[in-house]
């Protein structure tokens, strides 16, 4: 399997450049989600990798990142015992958000 090493970086990008990487890790994150969902209902990886390409608009690097991302996600919880549909993508502001019944889960 495939191994993700996390580095930290910082940016320092000009408007225009923030706004197309802000649109990117926008679609890289709806593109986890969404492989997240199809991975519960059991589709294949490979079949799986195209439909987020197009989908997407992607290349194939982030959707088959995506795809890896998703199924540690659904890997884990399924380890823990717990419900893989009941998954907060977000940060902790949403977590707590949905925590005190501010957003319906």
């Amino acid at each position: 399997m495939k191994q993700i090493i996390p580095i930290q970086a910082r940016l320092f990008p000009k408007t225009e450049e923030k706004e197309v990487l802000d649109n990117l890790m926008r679609k890289w994150n709806s593109c986890k989600r969404y492989a997240y969902n199809r991975l519960l209902e059991g589709k294949a990886r490979k079949e799986l990798k195209k439909e987020l390409q197009s989908l997407f608009g992607l290349n194939s690097r982030y959707a088959d990142d995506a795809i890896l991302e998703a199924n540690e996600i659904l890997h884990s919880i399924k380890e823990l015992g717990e419900n893989p549909r009941k998954v907060i993508f977000g940060g902790k502001a949403l977590f707590f958000k949905l925590k005190s019944k501010h957003l319906s889960s």
